[in-house]
C-alpha cells in the first residue's frame, strides 16, 4: 500500500478537474453546463481537500510517478482514463460520448476511495474520524456525480425542442430580457 494515498487521490481528482473543464467549455446547453460546472467546482473542491490532507497526514504532496507505482492498475486505468477522455474532447469527441463514459468512470472513482483510502487509514495507527468522514464525503459525492451525469446525459440526447429550452450556441449564458 502507497504511504501517500491522500496526494494520489488529489492527483486523480485533478486530472478530473481538467477534464470536467474542456467537458464544461465544450458544451452548450446552459442546463448541462450547469451540472458540469457543479461538478467540476466539487471536483476541485476535493482536489483541495485531499492536498490539506496531503500536508497534514503525509508531510506534502508525492509525484504522481510515486502514485503509478504505489497504487496498483485501478489508479493508473483512472488517471489514462481521465487524461485520454480529456484528449479525445479536445479532439473532437462528442460530450455525449464523454459523459457517458465518464458516468463509468466516476463509479470507478468512488469506488477506489473506499477501497484504497479506508485500508490506507487503517494503517495510520487507527481510523482517523475527521479523514474518514472526510473521505466518505467525497466518495458519496463521486455517486452524486454519476447521477448529474446521468441527468446531463439524458439533457443532451434529445433535441432543443424535446427538453423545453433551445441550447446555447456561444460559451456565455443567454441573455435575460425582462418584461
Amino acid at each position: 500500500m502507497v504511504d501517500s494515498i491522500f496526494s494520489c487521490l488529489a492527483h486523480l481528482e485533478d486530472a478530473t478537474y481538467q477534464l470536467y473543464e474542456v467537458l464544461f467549455d465544450k458544451a452548450r446547453d446552459t442546463r448541462v453546463r450547469l451540472l458540469l460546472g457543479k461538478i467540476m467546482l466539487e471536483t476541485r473542491n476535493h482536489r483541495e481537500i485531499l492536498e490539506q490532507m496531503s500536508e497534514d497526514y503525509e508531510n506534502g504532496p508525492r509525484p504522481v510517478t510515486d502514485c503509478r507505482n504505489g497504487m496498483g492498475s485501478m489508479y493508473t486505468e483512472a488517471m489514462a482514463s481521465a487524461r485520454m477522455m480529456k484528449e479525445n474532447v479536445l479532439g473532437g469527441m462528442s460530450i455525449l460520448d464523454a459523459m457517458k463514459a465518464l458516468v463509468r468512470y466516476e463509479d470507478q472513482v468512488g469506488e477506489e476511495y473506499v477501497m484504497q483510502a479506508h485500508a490506507h487509514l487503517e494503517a495510520i495507527s487507527g481510523i482517523d474520524v475527521v479523514a474518514k468522514r472526510l473521505l466518505e464525503d467525497i466518495a458519496a459525492d463521486e455517486k452524486v456525480h454519476a447521477g448529474d451525469l446521468q441527468l446531463a446525459i439524458e439533457i443532451e440526447s434529445k433535441p432543443p425542442s424535446l427538453c423545453g429550452e433551445e441550447q446555447v450556441t456561444s460559451s456565455r449564458a443567454p441573455e435575460v430580457k425582462l418584461l
